[in-house]
């Protein structure tokens, strides 16, 4: 006597549990009519059919992987398995692999109940199963279509309203009482105050979201949220007309510019954070991002504060450290290991070594020149089509596009064969490492050399890219690093030559010293 389990599926909340009910009532009768015994049921309520992502399928499918006294997955019809064809045969694949097959109680399917083939069994199930992609395809579109309408006539085409929307008679309109709650927390952080003082002020005053206070992320996505302004993206499309303008445009544009240059402090007006994203809490672990303040003389202050800190003040102790410190710290950490007499005799040959080796190969000069002469060759029988008299609108395209990138092949070859010209000498290349290469450009030396930098309140500890391996294709696989004692807030730098000379040596196998040179503008 075979054993089965059932699955049984219905689509949407618009179907109800009846749908259920009826597919497991039919296929207990097959198997009763067929001596089968059903030992289990996974059932998945309102759970679309055109992936397999279901719980209680996905269940079912690690169920057959183990041993399991069942043979067959008996369904109401093949669509309740599936209705992409694709995953269907995968899912199917791997049921025959744990020795189980696939049964419909009302349709004729490829595997008869004894596990035999059925051969005109192969070619309907193939027919049902496109017939259910292409049911559930075609539903989908006229669905998008439907919807498209809605948004084209300015309707509410469903989904979560923002803050300060609400739906009447298929139409979005404001919600006066929480539009004006919205009015005010865009006003108040455009005239500077953080979320977290904007949240208190709210909650303060009664105004909550279910009773609750409002969340960080939630402010976030409404100052950032175009439908206020009466824009509503959906694709590639833009509509005008389904959301009321809440917020003034000038106090929305006034808010983006603010969100730009306050993300996670990268940059603002007056100052770029050079140890952007790399500078961690000690304590905590968690980034520390730049910040910036009005002191009392109205002075612009820069800092770095801890990500955990400026959400919760009493979260984590660690104190924020002035811009200026900390990177000049690091920089002079990062110039001591540049300017060691060993790694600039080392660096400087090896950069002599690659630049006399580019000028005799000049293979980047070739390749450019090559690519040219292909463009030319193409642009000359666009030409000579155009003179036979074959004038099309691709034809013009395809004379615009070679023309334009012959074009950009000419700035490149210049730009190359002004880089073969150029000389300098070892001496240059030591004068450079030690007066002006942090100097010249010290967000690129950081990017480049530095991994990671640690701080508590007692020491800063920096972790450089490093690699023993001589292959520059292979990866990072470990990392060098230097713990410095803190004093007073001011960074001794001491650190030991050998480790010193071994970083650096690495460092010249994973990134080309010529590459190197170029980033910071030497040639």
């Amino acid at each position: 006597m075979k054993t089965a389990v059932i699955y049984a599926r219905y689509s949407s909340d618009r179907q109800t549990e009846q749908s259920i009910e009826g597919q497991l009532r039919v296929c207990n009768e097959f198997a009763q009519k067929n001596d089968i015994v059903i030992v289990d049921t996974y059932i998945d309520r309102a759970m679309t059919g055109t992936n397999d992502n279901r719980p209680a399928f996905q269940k079912m499918l690690a169920d057959s992987d183990k041993p399991q006294a069942w043979d067959i997955v008996l369904v109401y019809a093949i669509d309740r398995f599936g209705r992409n064809s694709i995953e269907i045969a995968v899912n199917k694949q791997r049921l025959r692999k744990n020795k189980k097959i696939l049964i419909s109680a009302t349709q004729r399917t490829s595997t008869n109940i004894d596990g035999t083939q059925n051969l005109d069994g192969i070619l309907l199930e193939n027919v049902l199963v496109g017939l259910a992609e292409y049911y559930s395809a075609e539903l989908s579109q006229k669905v998008r279509r439907g919807q498209n309408e809605s948004r084209q006539k300015g309707n509410f085409a469903g989904g979560t309203l923002p803050y300060g929307y609400k739906c009447c008679n298929k139409k979005i309109v404001v919600d006066e009482s929480k539009a004006e709650i919205v009015n005010q927390i865009f006003t108040m952080y455009s005239n500077g105050k953080i979320v977290r003082d904007i949240i208190t002020e709210l909650t303060s005053s009664g105004i909550t979201v279910k009773g609750k206070p409002f969340k960080h992320n939630a402010i976030y996505k409404m100052l950032r949220n175009e439908k206020y302004i009466g824009i509503y993206r959906y694709g590639e499309e833009v509509f005008a007309n389904t959301y009321p303008q809440i917020v003034p445009t000038d106090l929305f544009e006034k808010v983006q510019s603010i969100l730009l240059r306050n993300k996670l402090g990268s940059s603002s007006k007056n100052t770029v954070y050079t140890l952007k994203g790399k500078l961690y809490c000690g304590i905590c672990g968690k980034k520390m991002n730049g910040e910036s303040g009005t002191s009392r003389t109205g002075e612009m202050k820069y800092y770095y504060k801890c990500s955990t800190k400026k959400k919760n003040n009493d979260a984590c102790h660690k104190k924020s450290i002035r811009q200026e410190d900390i990177e000049q710290s690091v920089l002079e950490v990062v110039n001591n290991v540049l300017t060691d007499e060993f790694a600039l005799d080392f660096i400087s040959d090896k950069v002599m070594q690659i630049h006399e080796q580019r000028i005799r190969n000049q293979s980047v000069l070739n390749i450019l020149m090559q690519e040219r002469n292909t463009a030319q060759n193409a642009l000359n029988n666009v030409m000579n089509a155009i003179e036979q008299g074959i004038l099309t609108a691709t034809t013009k395209t395809r004379l615009n596009e070679l023309e334009c990138q012959i074009e950009e092949l000419n700035v490149k070859i210049l730009a190359e064969e002004n880089k073969l010209n150029d000389t300098f000498d070892k001496d240059d290349v030591i004068d450079f490492l030690r007066n002006s290469a942090v100097q010249s450009d010290p967000q690129s030396i950081v990017d480049r050399l530095v991994d990671k930098i640690i701080l508590d309140d007692e020491t800063m500890q920096i972790n450089f890219k490093y690699t023993d391996k001589t292959n520059p294709d292979e990866p990072i696989i470990d990392r060098r690093e230097f713990l410095m004692p803190i004093r007073s807030n001011l960074f001794s730098h001491v650190l030991p030559k050998h480790t010193q000379v071994c970083f650096f040596v690495a460092v010249l196998c994973f990134t080309p010293p010529t590459l190197f040179f170029e980033t910071v503008g030497v040639r």
